[in-house]
């Protein structure tokens, strides 16, 4: 946890690197805005959460921008350089109607042509065995002309450079969020896309609540924070931190309560949103309003229609 001279050294690097960020002309981050009317900046895991849609289909994603949140797509490349929308490595759990040898391939090994068909949607129902892969120039098209439409394109093995030239080419730069665990990898895609936006994500994904588990996520979380304080955020508009919750604990928060607002008051010094997503408790808006409580600008879920209605009563309050 950040006690002592290790809490003290955390906010001196930060203070310090407010100067140097300046000096050299940090990236421009989002205007600030009330919380409430910032929930359009809300992520759906994978364009359609864990059961709603389809993983990462244009029609995921459409409906995803019809509920007004973001979708995320994962961006992966196929064996001919292909670009395409696709969480797993594999289709051995979205994909239906192929061959057990071409489910065990991976991604990367296989070209646009040989998966451009595959069905990626039966898995959740008959209703969408009409569902396909798609590209990410065919997801930017999408978005082109419609400033509302924004995306959290996850890096799966497609370069910062390669997005950034789509990106470009279909005029939604400033539309498009480009994220990894990897802060460096979002760095290099503000090189490349300076008018882009960006989000780390923090977790490491405890197994319980126990103090070794605390001290252990909270250790990570820190270190992160470190590196990315001592260049002053720059280049880093949004931080997601995991936390698993434990309801059964006086906090049920992993990391702890404490640590979360410092590190959610840490951030907001230097102008960076803070995501919060809880697997354990995705469908739990006492949770999410006690999230929203201590700060957390924003969300990531897999279940969009809960979450849909539980933005409807932040915004009322």
């Amino acid at each position: 946890m950040w006690k002592g001279n290790k809490m003290k050294s955390v906010f001196a690097v930060a203070t310090c690197s407010v100067a140097l960020s300046l000096a050299a002309g940090q990236w421009a981050k989002p205007e600030p805005i009330p919380r409430e009317n910032g929930l359009y900046r809300c992520q759906i895991h994978r364009g359609g959460g864990k059961a709603s849609r389809p993983d990462n289909s244009l029609e995921t994603f459409l409906w995803c921008w019809g509920l007004g949140f973001a979708p995320e797509a994962d961006a992966r490349m196929t064996k001919d350089g292909v670009a395409i929308a696709m969480h797993d490595t594999t289709f051995r759990r979205i994909g239906r109607g192929i061959t057990p040898e071409l489910a065990a391939k991976e991604i990367k090994d296989l070209t646009w042509a040989e998966i451009r068909d595959v069905d990626t949607g039966s898995y959740l129902g008959p209703q969408y065995a009409t569902t396909r892969l798609v590209t990410m120039e065919t997801v930017f098209s999408a978005m082109k002309g419609r400033p509302e439409r924004l995306l959290y394109v996850d890096e799966k093995g497609a370069p910062p450079a390669l997005i950034a030239e789509m990106a470009s080419r279909y005029g939604v730069t400033e539309q498009t969020y480009y994220c990894s665990h990897n802060w460096h990898k979002v760095v290099e895609w503000r090189k490349v896309a300076p008018t882009g936006r960006s989000m780390v994500w923090l977790g490491n994904f405890p197994k319980d609540n126990s103090p070794e588990n605390i001290a252990k996520t909270e250790a990570f979380v820190q270190q992160r924070l470190d590196e990315m304080a001592a260049t002053g955020f720059d280049g880093i508009d949004q931080v997601q931190i995991h936390v698993r919750t434990d309801l059964s604990r006086p906090d049920p928060f992993c990391p702890s309560t404490p640590f979360i607002k410092r590190a959610i008051a840490l951030l907001h010094r230097y102008g960076v949103t803070v995501n919060g997503v809880t697997w354990t408790e995705g469908t739990n808006a006492d949770v999410h309003k006690r999230l929203w409580d201590i700060g957390f600008d924003h969300f990531t879920s897999d279940y969009p229609e809960f979450f849909a209605e539980f933005c409807k009563t932040i915004r009322k309050d």
